[in-house]
């Protein structure tokens, strides 16, 4: 992940640097990100297009004002909605609601239903990870319980078991490793 993260951070560089040729790159990986909200925020798919697009040059026109090239992804996300109010606001386009058209609003609401279903399954999975954690280091399946899935505060676990927030903590830690290795996520 950190190679990605690198070469994004690059890529954002060499834009900044006035070379246009990353930026093709950049929309390959952030237009999946950004179209669910700009399809959200839109009234019909064609509109989604031009706001799209209008994110993309609102992007090559400020780029240098990034700062932080470690956050061009909420930055981007805030174009993107910045770009559908603006959108919107144009008196060309403010005139009344227009509907989806048939396929765009059929493939908004299948995509959408997609994305919930998915994080359902992972919510189920994830809950039932944290459920089957082994008893064995002790009290760490209680702890992890108590943290994931009833959201309770560090402090308030510390005071219930009775334990020192060292200990509670270092029993997160293992439980957050048991965790990494079932669902394959490398840690930090």
């Amino acid at each position: 992940m950190d190679n990605d993260i690198v070469t994004t951070e690059n890529l954002i560089r060499r834009l900044q640097a006035e070379d246009n040729e990353p930026l093709s790159e950049l929309m390959r990986r952030y237009n999946p990100r950004i179209w669910p909200l700009i399809l959200a925020e839109s009234r019909n798919y064609e509109d989604a297009k031009e706001i799209l697009n209008g994110t993309w040059v609102s992007v090559w026109e400020n780029v240098n004002g990034l700062r932080d090239v470690s956050s061009f992804g909420g930055w981007l996300r805030k174009i993107a909605y910045n770009q559908c109010r603006r959108y919107y606001n144009n008196a060309y386009h403010s005139q009344g609601e227009r509907p989806y058209e048939n396929e765009a609003l059929a493939w908004h609401v299948n995509r959408s239903a997609e994305i919930l279903l998915r994080e359902e399954e992972l919510k189920a999975d994830a809950i039932e990870a944290v459920r089957n954690l082994p008893s064995k280091p002790k009290y760490m399946r209680e702890i992890a319980i108590l943290f994931y899935l009833d959201a309770m505060p560090l402090k308030a676990i510390t005071e219930k078991l009775d334990l020192p927030p060292g200990t509670v903590k270092r029993k997160l830690f293992e439980a957050r490793k048991l965790l990494r290795k079932e669902f394959g996520v490398e840690s930090e």
